[in-house]
């Protein structure tokens, strides 16, 4: 199992994720980038509920889009989608 790389530039910054998946699901996934989150803990919160979701685009983003709203995560100019871009990228690199 390798770690991918995918780097998108959303208008809130630059989100990088590094993503592991093994047989179509996410494993291990980390994301940085130069993009803020509230809460200061959203981030950790997303990569929790992100591993073991199937790898594929509509998944990803259910699964974050459900994680904003359940948590109340707010992201300035930067959106589920963008962060799912990101991961896809990785995933397809």
């Amino acid at each position: 199992m390798a770690t991918k790389q995918g780097i998108h530039k959303s208008r809130g910054g630059l989100i990088r994720s590094f993503v592991t998946s093994e047989n179509g699901i996410i494993k291990d996934i980390t994301i940085s980038g130069d993009f803020f989150m509230f809460p200061e803990e959203a981030l950790f919160i997303i990569l929790e509920q992100l591993k073991g979701t199937p790898a594929n685009h509509t998944a990803l983003r259910k699964n974050i889009e459900e994680t904003y709203k359940k948590e109340n995560i707010q992201s300035p100019g930067t959106s589920p989608s963008d962060f799912a871009e990101s991961i896809m990228k990785a995933l397809e690199g």
